[in-house]
């Protein structure tokens, strides 16, 4: 029983590193006066998604050349953690408060 115990804790742990992560990169079209403001609100509130289950990175990205743009590259342990991060966001409604900064 402990030998099979073991097997399926070893079993567990090689398919849970296996699976490969899922990576999202999400694009905010904004205001450029208003952007580095928009980025001090989106690195507030990524600190509740990195906390969240399953997020591995969440990563603010910009580029000089388009000051109307934003991105975050986000890494999951999979897609349904990523899926529930999305619907906890949704029901919370705590990230409303950044629709002012995007522009489409």
């Amino acid at each position: 029983m402990r030998i099979l115990l073991t097997l399926l804790i070893l079993c567990s742990a090689i398919f849970t590193s296996c699976v490969a992560p899922q990576k999202i990169i999400v694009e905010f079209p904004v205001h450029p006066e208003t952007r580095g403001e928009f980025i001090n609100e989106l690195n507030a509130i990524l600190v509740d998604t990195r906390a969240f289950v399953g997020c591995k990175t969440a990563t603010v990205w910009t580029n000089e050349l388009e000051d109307d743009k934003v991105w975050i590259y986000e890494t999951w342990r999979t897609r349904e953690h990523q899926q529930a991060y999305v619907n906890w966001r949704n029901e919370t409604g705590n990230s409303s408060h950044l629709g002012p900064f995007i522009t489409g």
